[in-house]
């Protein structure tokens, strides 16, 4: 695989855009394994690159994208209109030369949310029963830093963000696509935009690949799935044989019932036989910043789900607790149409809505426009959010931050967000 890496990128004129972790891992491996490239560096942001090399920095940098050959692109670079088609038909990835030139069977995971937890409970499984295995992408490890650990036997499970599939021309031989929902509009020029990037996950799949799709009707119809080469397993009408609402697990909610239920189709295929891997689902914890139990401070049960950046997974945190009196939402804006938020919010018996900058003024604006009756609380930061919690949520009830917004603007990603919340709620909890 690697051999075949360097022979498509050896003497070639190459601009790597964006210098973040997947860019300077893509300037490491031509730095080692090629001898004729030209290399060039372009970000937004000034940085100091592994060695030195001819730079385009500031709000121009995308201009020179017209003197290389070839484009390697990190996930975060935005695009949209600013480059023309035959610029864009330059742009390759780390994920895309990894999709084209890797042997092993690779099962990619996509979706607005639940991505993560798939791509860790398949993980986990083959792991468990003793498969060779790597978990890499969207979850944090970059793919070319595990191009020596892969052997013959090696599956590949390879979480994969629509900005990672953006620009890629081969798909995975065993794709899931989770669901689709509103999110990153940010980074597209439409929703259609958005969604055609996630239909990557299998647009260049053979019949000799597996399609699992799961909430996703509203953008993938019947007609369209009939088209589509691989074989196509509908998850929500499966033939495990196997009742969700008997799984032994500690995951919490239906939402990882469905998660679960994938990740058995999806071991399936490689042969791993689902009675087994249940056997190995009763023990797998759920990743931080997930419907994550804080713990009780003041009589109050605090949730952290700091990832749910999309409406539709602040209402599944919701009815996965079922006993949430106050609830910490807000964030960057987006532009997201909070309407199913807004009204799920009002018909429900949440007391307590805490709202956060930037989206505070306008979800405000929406719920006093709906005449909304809750108690809505408009704060300046996280800080204040917390300790306003613990003056209006209920005895014996919970508080959950699941903020159906992204973080950038206040923290460098959710992660952060979700350990600040920790902080914070076990800080003023611990106050007398």
């Amino acid at each position: 695989m690697k051999d075949k890496i360097i022979q498509f990128l050896e003497g070639q004129k190459i601009l790597i855009l964006g210098y973040g972790r997947e860019g300077q891992s893509a300037h490491q491996f031509l730095i080692d394994h090629t001898k004729n490239t030209i290399v060039g560096v372009a970000d937004l942001q000034e940085v100091t690159p592994l060695v030195e090399v001819p730079t385009y920095f500031g709000p121009e940098y995308l201009e020179a994208v017209k003197d290389y050959d070839i484009v390697i692109k990190s996930p975060g670079i935005i695009i949209k209109d600013l480059l023309e088609d035959r610029e864009k038909e330059k742009i390759t990835s780390l994920t895309d030369l990894f999709l084209r030139f890797c042997d092993n069977p690779i099962i990619g995971i996509t979706g607005t949310k639940g991505k993560s937890t798939t791509a860790s409970l398949i993980h986990h499984i083959l792991t468990s029963v003793g498969q060779d295995n790597l978990l890499i992408g969207n979850i944090g490890r970059p793919c070319f830093e595990v191009l020596d650990e892969i052997h013959p036997e090696t599956i590949i499970v390879y979480e994969l963000s629509s900005h990672q599939l953006e620009f890629v021309k081969q798909s995975p031989k065993i794709a899931i696509l989770l669901n689709i929902y509103e999110e990153h509009l940010d980074h597209y020029l439409s929703m259609d935009d958005y969604v055609q990037c996630k239909k990557n996950i299998y647009r260049y799949q053979t019949k000799e690949d597996y399609l699992i799709y799961g909430d996703v009707k509203k953008y993938l119809s019947p007609e369209e799935i009939s088209q589509i080469p691989s074989t196509t397993i509908d998850l929500n009408h499966n033939d495990l044989g196997i009742d969700p609402d008997q799984i032994k697990t500690k995951l919490i909610g239906d939402h990882n019932k469905k998660n679960i239920m994938t990740a058995l189709l999806a071991t399936r295929l490689v042969g791993v036989e689902p009675t087994k891997a249940l056997e190995t689902i009763e023990n797998f914890t759920a990743l931080p910043h997930r419907l994550e139990y804080v713990g009780k401070f003041k009589d109050i049960d605090f949730y952290n789900d700091s990832i749910a950046t999309a409406q539709e997974a602040v209402i599944c945190a919701i009815e996965s607790l079922k006993n949430v009196n106050t609830i910490i939402i807000g964030g960057m804006d987006r532009g997201i149409d909070y309407t199913i938020l807004i009204q799920y919010l009002n018909q429900s018996d949440i007391e307590n809505i805490i709202l956060l900058p930037d989206t505070n003024v306008r979800i405000n604006a929406l719920l006093n426009h709906e005449k909304s009756t809750k108690h809505i609380v408009m704060v300046h930061d996280l800080e204040e959010a917390v300790q306003q919690s613990f003056e209006c949520t209920k005895k014996n009830t919970t508080c959950l931050l699941s903020p159906a917004a992204a973080s950038y603007g206040f923290y460098r990603n959710f992660e952060e967000r979700g350990d600040h919340f920790k902080k914070l709620v076990k800080t003023y909890g611990t106050k007398k």
